[in-house]
């Protein structure tokens, strides 16, 4: 079956890198408000009886040391300081600050009770926690309680104030007697009004029109003092990311092993094999070209053939590796090929455009997995139709390979899922597996688009269904 390749897109200039939105700037202050009073509101209750609690807890387990039932107090009040920081880090996000990255709780199932209970107390992230929770917290939390106070009720006298000087209806007590207009009575306080109206619309449109920025100060304020108290060190960091990069590491250095072993049992089990054959056929008819020239010329015959499926492995061998197509005309137009070449119908969705410009180690990997994902649904799954979607978004290549056939796949050591899991965990991507039993199943993988340089923007969608070949 001939289907027509969809026309080339104009390439699209490089694409800037989006400005960072300016999160101090007037409107963004503005469009927070709803979120920042959300969090400032209940926050001057929240750390007064976190504190309150904290601190009964922690007199309460000094007084007990005396006896041993103290310790596991203060190893209970100490848990009780990291899922008060928790909620504390959970709210900050809410509230639109940036997320505080929480420390890793390591935790050891397999020791005794007591070792378990009393661990908080060998771990200086549970102390900090606590000195946050009973202390630091409160202090920042009545400071902003004040102001914020200070703040809304200014706004208030804004309004409050014109409607009383406008509806004359205002009562209030001065020197033990009540007047019930008191901006007339006597004619002592008539001159006074309009100076009392004018600096309270003053007042108030200051503080409404500073309120944004006094929210937005006041939840920065917290999460840059929460920061270093409940969130993880930049050591812990580091040493999470160097543990991620020998981790990726060595899940590329595995994930080539299975490629060259792969490679060498394919060479193995196919060309070698009619090399083989091929140099028996060529030895046979050398010996019987002068008794039997029909005879030799029958075996070189043979031979010939052999060379030439020799030759068609070989060239499928390099389709799974890096096709000249991908490095000719991009991943766009070496998928089309994949697809049609399928002994299973694939429909094939993409958003990359024919111009496409990506990394080749992404493009080449990129390949190669939708290639071995296709291969597996066509010997093993008994499926009619295979769905092969390929997304450029979020500064990740996503490659999604779903199909209508038993289901089932699991990812066993020593075979392909594995070796895909670690060919994309090598580029520092993820490879999910949904295949429950019965069907469909459902391959996705995401590599990261490191160091994209003049990417094209990516096209409308095309979808072109893929029939095997006759």
């Amino acid at each position: 079956m001939t289907t027509a390749s969809p026309t080339p897109a104009p390439a699209a200039p490089a694409p800037t890198a989006p400005a960072v939105p300016d999160s101090w700037s007037y409107g963004a202050v503005w469009r927070r408000v709803p979120r920042a009073l959300g969090y400032l509101v209940p926050t001057f209750l929240i750390a007064i009886a976190v504190s309150a609690i904290l601190t009964s807890l922690v007199s309460g387990a000094a007084s007990l040391l005396v006896f041993v039932v103290g310790i596991f107090v203060l190893s209970l009040t100490l848990l009780l300081s990291r899922y008060a920081g928790a909620f504390e880090i959970a709210r900050l996000r809410f509230s639109g600050e940036a997320p505080i990255t929480p420390p890793e709780w390591q935790s050891d199932p397999t020791a005794v009770w007591w070792k378990r209970w009393l661990r908080p107390l060998a771990n200086g992230r549970y102390w900090l926690a606590l000195l946050h929770g009973a202390v630091i917290a409160p202090i920042i939390a009545t400071v902003s309680f004040v102001v914020l106070t200070v703040w809304l009720s200014l706004t208030v006298v804004a309004i409050a104030v014109p409607i009383a000087l406008a509806t004359r209806g205002l009562q209030f007590s001065v020197e033990g007697y009540t007047t019930a207009d008191w901006v007339v009575a006597e004619g002592r306080l008539e001159s006074l009004a309009p100076a009392i109206a004018v600096t309270a619309i003053v007042l108030g449109v200051v503080a409404l029109l500073t309120l944004p920025y006094v929210l937005r100060g006041f939840t920065w304020l917290h999460a840059a003092i929460a920061r270093p108290f409940l969130g993880r060190f930049s050591n812990e960091q580091l040493e999470r990311q160097v543990s991620s990069l020998f981790t990726s590491r060595q899940a590329a250095v595995a994930a080539e092993g299975s490629a060259l072993r792969r490679i060498e049992r394919d060479i193995h089990d196919g060309p070698q094999q009619r090399l083989i054959r091929l140099q028996m056929d060529l030895a046979a008819a050398e010996r019987r070209i002068a008794e039997n020239p029909e005879e030799a010329r029958g075996l070189v015959a043979d031979a010939r053939r052999q060379a030439q499926d020799a030759l068609d492995e070989l060239r499928n061998l390099s389709r799974g590796f890096a096709p000249p197509l991908l490095l000719d005309r991009g991943l766009f137009a070496a998928l089309e090929s994949l697809a049609s070449r399928s002994s299973i119908p694939v429909a094939l969705e993409s958003q990359l455009g024919a111009t496409a410009n990506l990394p080749d180690e992404v493009a080449r990997n990129a390949y190669f997995v939708a290639s071995e994902l296709i291969a597996n649904a066509a010997k093993h799954s008994q499926a009619t139709r295979i769905t092969l979607a390929v997304v450029a978004e979020d500064g990740a290549l996503t490659i999604t390979v779903s199909d209508d056939g038993t289901g089932g796949a699991i990812e066993r050591t020593g075979h392909g899922l594995e070796g895909l899991r670690d060919r994309t965990h090598g580029l520092g991507g993820e490879l999910a597996i949904d295949s429950p039993d019965g069907g469909p199943t459902v391959v996705r993988a995401t590599l990261p688009l490191v160091g994209v340089s003049g990417a094209s923007a990516p096209a409308a969608d095309r979808t072109a269904d893929r029939e095997p070949r006759a």
